[in-house]
């Protein structure tokens, strides 16, 4: 079982993956979502998980998706809080 610090050190890289490019796809989305669903703990991490099966359902990540779950994931970050190195 992942500590609450090493949670938020594999987020924070897992994303900062993600992000590199500034758009989001549906292989990224998915990645994320299944990670959230077996690491994720916390208000936090539910509401991702429930925004991106929405956004899953129909199989595709539109550009406003993509957007829109950037957003969350910074929302999530600063929530966290940046980890310890």
């Amino acid at each position: 079982m992942m500590t609450r610090a090493e949670e938020r050190a594999e987020f924070w890289l897992l994303t900062k993956g993600i992000l590199q490019d500034s758009r989001i796809d549906v292989d990224e989305a998915r990645v994320m979502k299944r990670w959230l669903e077996e690491h994720g703990k916390g208000d936090e991490f539910a509401f991702m998980i429930d925004k991106l099966s929405g956004f899953l359902a129909d199989g595709c990540i539109d550009p406003r998706e993509s957007t829109t779950i950037s957003n969350y994931i910074g929302r999530v970050l600063v929530t966290l809080g940046k980890p310890a190195t």
